[in-house]
């Protein structure tokens, strides 16, 4: 996904605009002392430059264009008030930038409530510090909900929703099959479920309590907080062949 679409870096809206200051914070760890973060914001704008220049990579496999023709009627009507409009010419796509409440999307809430709950402090104190000089945090009262991202390159980017706790797109656009718990088929970067866009994965009949040691880390358990999978339930109303389409269509973004 292209951030330099975005107006602010994260999904429940924070960093926005100018985020210099707020990626240096989250590099603090590995700064001694001010003179070396007063060092580091010396280039800092070239890597916020570097960020905003980044295109989406473009589909390397084969395409069905009239399949996904079909799609982008469909993509139209359904997806493009929330996650904007693509063109041929990338000067011409459109994107809202809009946050949508938790009650609406009804992805896992715990990044979203965590932000609410405890941004206000870190903004006064980031505003407040040193990082705040270079840019001041936004917004003081954070929304509780979630931003629907522009979807360039989309296929490459699983898992999917804020938490990853969905394997492909294809289960994106229908909640009522997603794996309670699941794990890559294998690691191999290049092994990519072109008709489901995104990982192939298995489906387990257990979670992480109970797995073997070995199997343990490798799976992903939706009952564990902040990793749950339910939510953007959008695209369950489509038939098969309407989400095989819209599929098709996110190909070409």
């Amino acid at each position: 996904m292209v951030a330099g679409q975005k107006h602010a870096l994260f999904y429940n809206g924070m960093a926005r605009g100018d985020h210099r200051g707020t990626m240096m914070l989250a590099s603090a760890l590995c700064t001694d002392s001010v003179a070396e973060a007063e060092q580091i914001d010396g280039y800092f704008h070239h890597i916020q430059a570097f960020i905003r220049s980044v295109q989406a990579p473009k589909y390397p496999l084969a395409i069905d264009a009239a399949l996904a023709s079909e799609g982008e009627s469909l993509f139209l009507a359904n997806c493009a008030g929330c996650h904007g409009t693509y063109a041929a010419d990338d000067a011409q796509d459109t994107y809202p930038n809009l946050l949508f409440p938790l009650d609406v999307v009804g992805t896992d809430p715990v990044v979203a409530t965590a932000g609410t709950e405890y941004a206000p402090y870190l903004v006064d104190w980031y505003n407040e510090s040193w990082f705040g000089q270079i840019t001041r945090m936004e917004p003081g009262e954070p929304f509780p909900g979630y931003m629907a991202p522009p979807l360039d390159g989309v296929w490459a980017t699983g898992p999917f929703l804020h938490n990853g706790s969905v394997p492909t797109i294809e289960l994106v656009l229908d909640s009522t099959k997603r794996p309670k718990y699941w794990k890559r088929v294998d690691y191999d970067s290049t092994h990519f479920d072109e008709d489901a866009l995104g990982w192939p994965f298995l489906e387990l009949p257990y979670g992480q309590i109970g797995a073997p040691a070995d199997e343990r880390k490798f799976i992903y358990d939706t009952t564990f907080i902040a990793h749950g999978n339910a939510g953007h339930t959008f695209g369950d109303h489509l038939t098969p062949e309407q989400r095989r389409a819209v599929l098709e269509y996110l190909k070409t973004l």
